[in-house]
């Protein structure tokens, strides 16, 4: 089963009748597991059923401090034994206030051998008052014995729009609502703090691209090679970003393009090469080294902006 958007797990699971008694929740963010597995463990502890999870145990559970449910998760690189243990034990008592109990193992690929053996029976006879969550990014790195005593749930990451929706349900502006979105990062979350320094990296690009390919100033694309080399991965996604834009400029409305908060700029830009070198350096720029295992970052910057620069037309 595949579910997509914060909740869906637990909207479309605590209404089941025959929910399985241990649940493997997988997808490729961290982040995302986490909130569906701390959403379902509201959903099967509020008595009230309540659908915006802003009663007080709703809110008790999303701070892990309700009596009936027990969090697992990793101490420096493994999961420790004592703790799945602690968490077995928690699982034979009786609940305090709801009409079960939950224990959530996130990052479950870090179980040891010991630890991992440890919670095979419980999963297998859990008792019929308690729920097991386990949440990992690499289920294939469980042991073959835990995955076949869970139901397996894959947890889809939300679409560009969900993500943009939920900003702007939060109070942010059209605007704000769009670059937090393209600021988050597969398996990352974003936050308001980060919307300053990425938007200032983004006029440094942009700059240096102006610069560089409407100036002519050959210096000013071998500088941005050079920062883009330093930057972290998010650096040269940005570049990519900005010039796949620039690709589509005047080709798609504007409010089509990612950043849309410079496609003024960015129609400019168009107009200092041909739409294809464009969409090559979008490309090369999207394949950037990770390090210098696969050739030089910043040669490869200056290789793809000097392509770029070359391929302005003759004045």
């Amino acid at each position: 089963m595949t579910l997509r958007g914060a909740g869906a797990v637990a909207d479309r699971l605590a209404q089941s009748r025959n929910l399985p008694a241990a649940l493997l929740l997988t997808g490729p963010s961290e982040a995302a597991l986490s909130d569906e597995a701390a959403a379902l463990a509201a959903s099967l502890l509020c008595p009230g059923g309540d659908p915006e999870r802003r009663c007080d145990t709703c809110r008790r559970v999303a701070a892990g401090l309700h009596p009936d449910l027990f969090v697992v998760a990793p101490e420096g690189v493994q999961i420790r034994v004592d703790r799945v243990r602690e968490a077995i034990a928690f699982a034979a008592g009786r609940p305090y206030e709801s009409a079960r109990r939950v224990a959530i193992v996130t990052r479950a690929a870090e179980l040891g051998a010991e630890s991992g053996n440890a919670l095979l029976k419980s999963l297998e006879e859990p008792g019929a008052r308690f729920q097991w969550i386990l949440t990992t990014t690499r289920p294939e790195t469980l042991l073959p014995t835990i995955r076949s005593r869970c139901a397996v749930v894959r947890v889809a990451p939300p679409s560009a729009a969900d993500r943009l929706a939920a900003w702007q349900g939060r109070g942010f502006s059209a605007e704000d609502a769009t670059d937090l979105t393209l600021l988050e990062r597969e398996g990352e979350a974003a936050s308001a703090e980060d919307l300053a320094g990425f938007r200032q990296w983004r006029a440094v690009v942009l700059e240096a691209l102006e610069s560089g390919l409407l100036g002519g100033s050959l210096p000013a694309l071998i500088l941005l090679a050079e920062a883009l080399a330093r930057a972290e991965g998010g650096g040269s996604r940005v570049l990519a970003e900005l010039l796949a834009d620039a690709a589509a400029s005047g080709v798609v409305s504007a409010d089509l393009l990612r950043h849309r908060a410079v496609a003024g700029a960015l129609a400019k830009l168009a107009r200092a090469a041909p739409r294809s070198a464009f969409e090559r350096a979008a490309l090369k720029a999207a394949d950037a080294p990770p390090d210098s295992r696969r050739g030089n970052r910043r040669l490869h910057f200056e290789s793809l902006l000097l392509e770029l620069f070359f391929a302005r037309p003759a004045s």
